[in-house]
């Protein structure tokens, strides 16, 4: 398990590079910035963010707050027998430098808690504490990125009608 998770994929359709850019055109819609109400409008639109000639940068529309979603960096290529989506599925960065202060200040504490222990006979039962606390924080990302990640994976793959052709993890944060 990864402490900060992160993919890299390969969808391959036999449509053309043009009919891929359409399509993807279609279902991207700008980012909005403030949503202010219940306004539970139902777009078309299945990924918001920014698409420029051959690459793209979305993460999938949800209803609700989800800082885990992915955030999916890709590009068009040509391929033989059609087009090739490139894509880094990353979880955003603001989250990236939360979850790097939540562990620094736990891990912190537990190391503290050891010195505790060890210098003036603490409870080494205390020690739970810090453990549980880092191992929820590197769980809840996973399972919050890798839930998205699929439905993200899942409704790419949908419109353009491709197939994952391989998939490589990147290094471990």
């Amino acid at each position: 398990m990864k402490i900060i998770p992160s993919d890299k994929i390969e969808i391959l359709t036999t449509f053309s590079n043009q009919e891929v850019r359409k399509i993807l055109a279609e279902n991207i819609r700008p980012k909005k910035r403030l949503r202010i109400g219940f306004n539970n409008s139902q777009n078309k639109e299945l990924f918001e963010g920014k698409f420029e000639q051959n690459r793209f940068e979305i993460q999938k529309i949800i209803t609700g707050r989800n800082s885990f979603i992915p955030q999916i960096k890709g590009q068009i290529q040509p391929n033989m027998n059609g087009t090739k989506l490139v894509a880094d599925l990353r979880v955003h960065t603001s989250v990236v430098v939360f979850m790097i202060f939540w562990l620094t200040f736990v891990g912190f504490a537990f190391i503290m808690g050891i010195f505790g222990v060890i210098n003036q006979g603490v409870n080494p039962f205390l020690l739970v504490f810090p453990l549980i606390m880092i191992a929820f924080g590197i769980g809840l990302i996973n399972y919050g990125f890798n839930s998205q990640k699929d439905k993200s994976i899942c409704d790419l793959k949908r419109i353009i009608n491709g197939q994952i052709k391989e998939k490589t993890f990147a290094n471990k944060v």
